[in-house]
């Protein structure tokens, strides 16, 4: 699998402007790293998949506990710029197979935007499959997407709210 992985990045600095990416990547690691401690004021203690040797670096979802899964993805867009935001469609495939062996997880996209933290959990609304991507670091990179439509995204803070009749702030009391 490391052999695949040198390959795979071997093949792609040849095609892409590696700076670029190499950018990109570090912007999403930097905001991934700076809401955690917010995230975890809403989803208790969170764990990094990344450090998961069972997982590892290139898993589907960044954070996890007993209780959720998260995926977390950095916008440099104010989140309703757009009238969707999206993530790739393996990412929902991971979902629905998580789900099958652990029912009782709950499971959230996120998008950290200029404006905030928003978020979508696992299939609580219509959703579109889309072929969605990029071409701006000199390669196409285009992939089945999962497109949630605005009024389906909630601020982070609402994203515990009033599902399946609970309401997060009645539970506290």
């Amino acid at each position: 699998m490391r052999f695949f992985y040198k390959i795979f990045f071997y093949v792609i600095s040849i095609n892409m402007d590696y700076k670029k990416l190499q950018k990109d990547l570090k912007f999403g690691f930097m905001n991934e790293n700076q809401v955690h401690n917010l995230l975890e004021e809403e989803f208790g203690t969170l764990f990094k998949s990344k450090l998961n040797p069972e997982m590892g670096k290139f898993y589907e979802f960044d954070k996890y506990n007993e209780e959720y899964f998260i995926e977390i993805k950095s916008r440099r867009i104010v989140h309703d710029k757009f009238d969707t935001l999206f993530f790739g469609e393996n990412k929902l495939i991971k979902g629905e197979e998580l789900l099958k062996k652990s029912p009782h997880l709950r499971i959230f996209y996120l998008w950290k935007c200029q404006d905030g933290i928003f978020g979508w959990e696992h299939k609580s609304s219509e959703y579109e499959i889309r072929k969605r991507g990029r071409c701006d670091r000199g390669k196409d990179e285009f992939d089945d997407c999962v497109d949630i439509l605005q009024k389906n995204i909630k601020p982070l803070k609402n994203l515990l709210d009033n599902i399946n009749g609970n309401d997060k702030q009645n539970e506290v009391q």
